[in-house]
């Protein structure tokens, strides 16, 4: 029998973890997706307990969730994730040129993909977040 590897289907990908986006800054967004070749997932509140990596797909979600929080619990973030450097400032520099209502913005690095997203939210609202690396 041959074992089965369970393989992300995202890695590699340009992805953007979304939370509390306003529909029109979520249309911006994913107007930009098919450009960059991103993916766009929308953080649930009752998703903030998960890992980066678990909502990138990078491994699993096995423990239960300890964290939720409330829907306008931190103003709008994005969190992107596999981009070159270039692109994600560029990302921000037309994210900012289209007028898009987002005050949290990071890029994920080695040690944040290990973060539960809520702290992560809560540093970058403490950080305010613009053009960080979180």
């Amino acid at each position: 029998m041959k074992a089965h590897i369970a393989r992300n289907q995202n890695a590699g990908v340009p992805m953007v973890l979304a939370w509390n986006l306003a529909p029109g800054d979520r249309g911006i967004l994913d107007g930009m997706a098919d450009a960059f070749g991103m993916k766009v997932q929308v953080v649930t509140p009752d998703q903030a307990g998960q890992t980066v990596a678990q909502l990138l797909g990078e491994v699993p979600v096995t423990a239960g969730k300890t964290l939720a929080l409330q829907p306008g619990a931190y103003p709008p973030a994005i969190v992107a994730a596999n981009f070159r450097q270039r692109d994600v400032a560029t990302l921000f520099d037309l994210l900012d040129n289209a007028k898009a209502q987002i005050p949290l913005r990071a890029a994920v690095t080695p040690a944040t993909r290990q973060w539960v997203f809520g702290d992560l939210l809560a540093q970058m609202a403490a950080g305010k977040g613009q053009g960080t690396e979180s």
